[in-house]
């Protein structure tokens, strides 16, 4: 289980520039998940929301939340950001449901309160919204605001993920790897972890170096295993040291191993997967059994 928030305003809060992410969006990259407020700051310019606000905009509304989250002019609360967000998703908006989630699960605004930000979690998943679906998965798995249930986290893992959500691969890989609630399965992990690399996820590309470093559930392949580290290392959060730390201790490990013929071809290897850390575009449909790797 890998959980999606450190802290509001430093993982990624939802903006909905257009529209929550409701099932034709589904397929999309994350463009509607900012953390660079600054090249959108006309979508948060307190004119303009104000303006929407007072014609019941519920995106305006998650936005004026979003702005007092992240601190405007000086200005910033969680309390009043968990209001902008409850009127907003009291008034259906996926993206609100979510953002209130994260903000009751982190105690930012409100007391600390896992059901309150299961339960929000779980209205934001019904309706479609992916991230929220993961979270779902996460409070199953941990029996965080819930029964523990590893069939119902793998179901809504598998729900996220199939809605497009890179972390959740990473999760369903996870359980798979692990063996919790079913049968494990190296391979299943392996598949899971290189559909999740694929669409940016560092986690996943990180669990890859260690299956081929180890050789599970795929050949052993030291070269392999090295670009993975590598190439996880450069879309780990600065915030998660442990997870970056962990893949350049590796890394440095596994250079110690090779010859210089496959240090070079581990370069090479590095700059094909590069291509991973670049902004994700629509994901087109594949012919069966074709991979983007």
């Amino acid at each position: 289980m890998k959980r999606k928030y450190f802290v509001i305003g430093l993982l990624s809060l939802f903006l909905g520039l257009s529209s929550g992410l409701h099932a034709d969006e589904l397929s999309q990259p994350r463009a509607e998940t900012f953390t660079d407020i600054e090249s959108n700051k006309d979508m948060l310019d307190p004119h303009n929301l104000g303006l929407l606000v007072e014609r019941g905009d519920v995106k305006a509304m998650n936005n004026v939340g979003l702005l007092w989250a992240t601190g405007y002019e000086g200005k910033q609360s969680f309390e009043e950001a968990v209001t902008w967000w409850t009127a907003a998703a009291n008034r259906g908006y996926l993206l609100a449901m979510n953002n209130l989630g994260l903000a009751y699960a982190n105690g930012q605004g409100v007391e600390r309160d896992i059901k309150q930000a299961f339960d929000w979690w779980l209205k934001a998943a019904i309706g479609g919204n992916a991230w929220a679906m993961n979270s779902v998965g996460d409070c199953y798995e941990i029996g965080d605001g819930v029964t523990q249930d590893y069939i119902l986290a793998m179901t809504w893992y598998k729900t996220a993920a199939d809605a497009g959500d890179p972390l959740a691969h990473y999760n369903v890989g996870a359980l798979y790897q692990s063996g919790l609630g079913l049968d494990q399965s190296f391979e299943s992990a392996h598949e899971w972890f290189l559909l999740g690399s694929e669409l940016g996820d560092p986690y996943s590309m990180l669990s890859l170096g260690g299956l081929y470093r180890d050789g599970s559930g795929t050949k052993k392949d030291l070269v392999e295993a090295l670009a993975w580290y590598q190439v996880s290392s450069l879309m780990l959060d600065p915030q998660d040291q442990d997870s970056l730390g962990f893949s350049e201790r590796e890394a440095r490990s596994i250079v110690s191993q090779l010859t210089d013929a496959q240090r070079q071809e581990a370069i090479g290897r590095l700059d094909v997967l590069k291509k991973f850390t670049a902004p994700q575009e629509p994901q087109k449909s594949l012919d069966e059994g074709e991979s983007r790797i």
